[in-house]
């Protein structure tokens, strides 16, 4: 199945209204401070303790199931009322009760399993769960579910996941349909585990988990889709909400399996009419351009990290959904330039091959993913930026410790474009948030500041590393959004927190008169408008890194090493410099091509880096937020960056 554009569309253009969807859940962790129905945060007078099952001592908040103790909660009378019928009848109370109880693990989260009671709930009420005797279906209600038997039976993570889940769904719902060897639970949870998507409504973790019938499900994927999607949590009205096909800029294939299906799920099963009987309030889902897409093209999102190699891109993809991707850039002969840099050793980028030892590679990949899960488990931040900076510096490190041990004679290095060194960054950049956070409490300022500026250089160098990336892989200014507005957004706190007094009043005032400035216009935007921004972008913040680069990497071993963030022409021959025109000079997409519109202030040296910073900090959240609005639109959570 596929989606193909019914019309030509520049980039940042919606492709869909706001779709509705199939069934929602919040993840266990935000029970207790979201509402199950629309997904808003619980007003902050709300008791967000959530209530004790075996004392019972807790008084449930107003709007709450009182079945399942409170365990879920609603932001008002018409989220209550309109969710609580199908989160009791799906029997969501019964598994909850079976988390709380102690039967299950307590760090098991039951979202998956919770919007399948709930999907499964609704199909059987709507008659779109095939009869006990029919042969196991291709799809219910329009969601993919092939291929499950092979899945049960070459076993594996994934397999046992629909077992245990399937059995807890079973008894939760005291039930059991079978289709031969497999239980009608297990067919709903693999439609879930192969269409559900992340709900991503603000900074932080995910919300919970959606699933959206074929108007979003049958988006495929490509490794450089033209498209992305984003959350809105408005809630529905039918006044200002419309999702009649006549508003979708996209279709379904007009290949014979496609229009049998799309017509059997749009006529006979009710096609959106019953999507939207199916949840009224939940988050709803819009596609939207980030290339120019022609007629007749067909549109692809992407369902794994773009910033990894083929190679785990297609071992990511296979368990959950079944395919090996031979999308343009997977099958691209030789290999595009983007996926060879992501993978070759730093000591083959003169060269055109990349034959790295492998096995020196995975014990490398294993001792960073190792050091990661470590800091994620166990919360120990020096450690990890220990233990990873150690990974990154090219050369062997010296002493007797057991990690300097494991780096000896070590074969395979990195380069800051490599896919691991990517990961490393985003890591140190946590870990030494983290580690500036505990410096400011703790008044240890002069530590604190040493943190500030390590994370604040990670975040630079990752957003940096990724937007010189997507100058060959357009598609990938989805998640250099994020990293631009990370970056920005540090540097800011960092400047914010080594500053007080009138100094902090003066910068704040300056904050607010430039957090209303419109970055480039987005209207009809053509990819050569586009990089003519990215060029000029480039070309103004390198001015700025040239003086505040050496103040923020000082005393950092691995990031001393880093000669420029922006142009890594330093590196080697293969590394290519993009050109492209910059425009007329005198004018960038941000305004002024002059970057520095404040002087610096007379006094000491360390008021002078701030100022600096502070100018590097409102660049990077200005492009940020132009690249957001470009992906997800002026709706998104990540276009108020620039607001305080």
């Amino acid at each position: 199945m596929e989606m193909r554009a019914r019309e030509d569309t520049c980039m940042s253009h919606d492709l869909t209204p706001p779709i509705p969807p199939y069934a929602v859940s919040l993840h266990d962790r935000f029970l207790c401070s979201h509402c199950s129905s629309c997904f808003r945060a619980l007003p902050s007078h709300a008791p967000q303790q959530c209530f004790d099952l075996k004392s019972r001592s807790n008084s449930a908040p107003p709007f709450s199931c009182p079945t399942c103790f409170a365990s879920v909660r609603y932001c008002s009378s018409a989220c209550f009322a309109s969710d609580r019928p199908l989160h009791v009848s799906s029997h969501e109370c019964f598994l909850l009760h079976q988390s709380h109880s102690g039967t299950c693990p307590a760090d098991d989260d039951t979202a998956d399993l919770r919007v399948a009671l709930r999907l499964l709930y609704s199909l059987e009420m709507r008659g779109l769960l095939p009869s006990e005797s029919t042969d196991l279906p291709n799809r219910i209600g329009g969601l993919l579910v092939s291929d499950l038997q092979k899945v049960l039976e070459e076993g594996g993570e994934v397999a046992e996941k629909i077992r245990e889940g399937g059995m807890r769904m079973s008894c939760a719902r005291n039930s059991g349909g079978l289709h031969g060897a497999v239980m009608v639970e297990e067919v709903v949870l693999w439609a879930v585990i192969t269409n559900a998507v992340e709900v991503q409504v603000s900074k932080g973790p995910a919300l919970g988990v959606a699933v959206y019938g074929p108007w979003f499900s049958w988006f495929n994927h490509s490794c450089s889709p033209n498209a992305c999607y984003r959350f809105e949590l408005d809630n529905w009205c039918e006044e200002s909400t419309s999702c009649e096909s006549s508003s979708f800029r996209v279709s379904p294939a007009s290949t014979d399996e496609a229009s049998i299906a799309w017509q059997g799920w749009y006529h006979e099963e009710g096609g959106l009419a019953r999507a939207l009987e199916f949840c009224k309030y939940g988050p709803r889902i819009v596609v939207r351009s980030i290339k120019p897409i022609n007629k007749g093209e067909e549109v692809c999102v992407t369902y794994t990290d773009l910033l990894q190699p083929m190679a785990i891109r297609r071992v990511d993809l296979w368990p959950k959904y079944r395919f090996s991707c031979c999308c343009e850039r997977c099958s691209a002969s030789p290999q595009l330039y983007v996926d060879y840099i992501l993978s070759c050793d730093a000591r083959n980028l003169n060269t055109k091959n990349n034959n790295s030892a492998t096995a020196e590679y995975d014990e490398l990949a294993d001792l960073l993913h190792e050091a990661i899960a470590e800091y994620s488990s166990e919360d120990n931040p020096k450690s990890c930026c220990y233990k990873l900076e150690s990974l990154l510096l090219s050369q062997s490190s010296r002493g007797n410790n057991s990690m300097e041990n494991t780096l000896s004679g070590r074969k395979f290095l990195l380069h800051p474009l490599h896919h691991l060194s990517l990961s490393a960054y985003v890591a140190l950049a946590s870990a030494y948030r983290s580690l500036y956070i505990i410096g400011l409490y703790e008044e240890q300022n002069g530590e604190a500041l040493k943190m500030g500026r390590a994370a604040a250089a990670y975040s630079l160098l990752l957003a940096a590393a990724t937007h010189y990336l997507s100058l060959f892989e357009s598609s990938l200014i989805a998640p250099t959004s994020h990293f631009w507005l990370s970056a920005g957004e540090t540097i800011l706190n960092l400047v914010q927190s080594s500053i007080s007094g009138k100094a902090k009043e003066k910068y704040e005032s300056k904050f607010r008169s430039v957090s209303h400035f419109q970055c480039a216009k987005i209207e009809r935007l053509s990819r050569d408008e586009f990089m003519s921004n990215s060029m000029q972008f480039i070309e103004c913040i390198s001015t700025i890194l040239s003086r505040c680069w050496p103040f923020l990497v000082r005393s950092f071993s691995y990031l001393e090493k880093i000669e420029d963030p922006i142009n890594f022409t330093w590196l080697g021959g293969a590394i290519l410099r993009p050109l492209c025109s910059l425009g007329s000079k005198g004018t960038t997409a941000f305004g002024k091509s002059k970057c520095f519109a404040w002087e610096y202030q007379s006094g000491r040296r360390i008021e002078e880096e701030m100022n600096c910073l502070y100018q590097l900090a409102i660049y990077s959240l200005r492009y940020g937020r132009y690249l957001a609005t470009i992906c997800y639109g002026p709706q998104s959570y990540l276009i108020d960056k620039l607001t305080i």
